[in-house]
């Protein structure tokens, strides 16, 4: 079984691109949560889902 070796480089550089991309999250604004009342149900959604699927299927049998 090989065993690898890792250098000091390759460590730095791994270090530095995860600050980097914490310091990008950081930076982004942050989105406020969307009200309860806002949300539909998993029902609501997976109706207009069918609703879509079966207009879609109308256009094809035509």
């Amino acid at each position: 079984m090989e065993s690898l070796t890792y250098t000091d480089s390759t460590s730095k550089a791994r270090s530095s691109r995860l600050r980097q991309a914490r310091k990008a999250v950081d930076s982004q604004p942050s989105a406020g949560k969307t009200p309860e009342s806002e949300l539909m149900t998993v029902e609501e959604y997976f109706d207009e889902v069918w609703q879509r699927y079966l207009e879609k299927y109308e256009k094809l049998q035509a």
